[in-house]
């Protein structure tokens, strides 16, 4: 069976770091064509500087580019996430510098010219930080829709409250008018919202399970894991949610997971609801909410991909 190919725009970034290990891991199932990234978590060049260490740490063929993106949202002010993710967003461990030329093709025209290309096999886009290479590709060059067979997204909130406001998830206040435009767009999405992603939370024991598989690979995702629940602990006294391993997971095993069909919107006027995301569930929805999900079979799933690095 041909592998689905898919590329990770991403804003590493502890949890995003786990999601491209995972991503790694799993290259018998996934075909990686690129990794794009955006400011988020932390500012565009960290993020680019981070998905090039963690793509090391892989051993992943350094021939798969990794591109640098937006530097900031379409529209409002920057806003990142130091206070979390640590000054560099790998939350202060130390992990070797990256190897290897960088590369210099932009992001948004990464993705333009790769999914006009598989339009006859199209590929799956995994987006784990703001949309804004997303919205921005697919402004420039609607027809890239055709390469696409979805998009799976960690971002948003429907029952739950939000993580950077009482309304708001951070991926999508980050850039909600980016937001706006991938979801109306529509191209077939899955969602993994803070309604999934906080009924997985990573306690000590899992952890020290994914340390205990013994690859270097395995040991820096436990640390990764382990900084993500010391900072979630200091904020808000609970351990992290596992959110963007979620949308590999999803992927790997969408029968862990359960949804609802929907039309999504964000709210873009300024105000307290500011950046939040409103899901009309309906049957001809092109958007697949995430509700509720297995946590022992994914976390075993984590471990058993995870478990796939070499000793």
């Amino acid at each position: 069976m041909r592998k689905r190919q898919i590329i990770i725009d991403c804003d590493p970034g502890l949890d995003d770091a786990v999601a491209l290990l995972l991503a790694f891991a799993a290259t018998d199932r996934l075909d990686v064509l690129g990794i794009t990234t955006v400011a988020g978590n932390v500012r565009g060049g960290l993020t680019f500087r981070n998905a090039r260490i963690i793509r090391d740490v892989a051993g992943l063929d350094r021939n798969v580019p990794v591109c640098a993106g937006a530097p900031r949202p379409l529209v409002r002010d920057p806003v990142t996430a130091e206070d979390f993710h640590g000054t560099t967003g790998l939350g202060g461990l130390d992990l070797p510098k990256p190897k290897g030329r960088a590369s210099r093709q932009h992001a948004v025209n990464f993705l333009i010219k790769t999914l006009r290309a598989t339009k006859g096999f199209p590929a799956t886009l995994v987006v784990t930080g703001p949309m804004t290479n997303v919205a921005l590709a697919l402004t420039m060059a609607p027809d890239i829709a055709e390469g696409l067979s979805e998009i799976v997204v960690m971002g948003g909130a429907d029952r739950e409250g939000g993580n950077i406001t009482p309304h708001a998830e951070f991926n999508i206040f980050a850039d909600p008018h980016a937001a706006q435009t991938v979801f109306q767009s529509g191209i077939a999405m899955r969602v993994l919202s803070l309604d999934v992603t906080h009924q997985l939370l990573t306690d000590d024991t899992m952890v020290e399970r994914v340390r205990a598989l013994g690859s270097p690979q395995a040991i820096i995702a436990a640390d990764l894991l382990a900084a993500s629940n010391r900072l979630e602990e200091s904020v808000k006294a609970r351990h992290a949610p596992l959110h963007d391993p979620s949308t590999l997971l999803a992927l790997l095993r969408p029968d862990l997971f359960e949804g609802r069909k929907a039309r999504v919107s964000v709210v873009m006027e300024e105000g307290e609801r500011f950046g939040k995301t409103l899901p009309d569930y309906r049957h001809d929805g092109h958007v697949e909410w995430c509700t509720d999900v297995d946590k022992e079979a994914v976390f075993a799933e984590l471990l058993g991909q995870l478990g796939r690095y070499p000793l």
